[in-house]
């Protein structure tokens, strides 16, 4: 039941008012709900497109950078295989040897051997010792490592030491703990001679190159070919297919994590 007032007229409703609002009232909300509605449409405009990837064209992406990863993979390790050996294994004996060819000796050897040739020569304890050594690992080595020890000139003795590995080793991989066992004896023997000697400093920098262009080691090696052709043309285009699907990926987190503050923000 409604009131009246004084004059006899109905008296506002306050409470309903209130609830609906009037007419001006009414329009400056719309307005305002307008304005906010076209600020969060410019809002997203302005974010950056997300990329929209198929699934069939990222499975091809993924697809192509393994297949030419493979190819690129498998062309650099045959090359490596002959042009970047590691360094192999060698007994522990060999360490000890090079220590002891390393002292100079004044005196004469007293320990016989026999060389490739069937000579006997004297050695001394130290040189006996690195023979003992190459003898575990190659008997006609060994022989050939007793002739060029039993050589007392420096320049016939850096000769012979070089001799050693460069024409007695074959190049083969079967062989390389030998190629390795004979180039840290002979360059150890090779230390102890005068290197003002024109031949000693020619054949001990000849012995490194040589052992530097068998093995991968820090020295460089000017004879060493550049790794096929294969490599770079397939290796390129799978790391760039790598580069495009970190993007995606890194793009896609991106675009998951806008939209989780999005839902958070209302």
């Amino acid at each position: 039941m409604s009131s009246r007032g004084p004059s006899g007229e109905p008296a506002p409703d306050t409470e309903a008012g209130e609830e609906r609002g009037g007419p001006a009232e009414r329009e400056e909300r719309a307005e305002l709900d307008a304005r906010a509605g076209r600020a969060e449409l410019d809002a997203r405009a302005a974010l950056p497109a997300r990329p929209r990837v198929s699934a069939r064209s990222l499975a091809a992406l993924v697809a192509l950078a393994l297949a030419l990863g493979a190819v690129a993979g498998v062309a650099y390790q045959r090359y490596a295989a002959v042009h970047l050996r590691a360094l192999p294994k060698v007994p522990a004996c060999v360490r000890g040897a090079r220590v002891a060819l390393r002292r100079p000796v004044a005196a004469s050897g007293t320990e016989p051997r026999q060389t490739a040739s069937g000579e006997t020569v004297y050695l001394t304890l130290g040189e006996d010792r690195a023979v003992a050594c190459a003898f575990q690992l190659d008997e006609a080595l060994a022989r050939r490592l007793a002739g060029a020890l039993a050589e007392q000139e420096p320049a016939p003795r850096a000769a012979r030491l070089l001799e050693l590995v460069r024409d007695h080793v074959p190049a083969d991989p079967a062989h390389d703990r030998a190629a390795s066992a004979a180039y840290m004896m002979a360059s150890a023997a090779m230390r102890v001679l005068p290197q003002d000697v024109p031949e000693v400093r020619a054949a001990a920098e000849e012995l490194d190159q040589r052992h530097a262009c068998r093995f991968a080691t820090r020295r460089p090696c000017p004879t060493r070919p550049s790794p096929p052709v294969l490599v770079w043309l397939a290796g390129v285009p799978a790391a760039l297919s790598l580069l495009a699907l970190l993007w995606i990926g890194l793009a896609a987190s991106a675009a998951r994590y806008r939209r989780w503050t999005e839902r958070r923000g209302r």
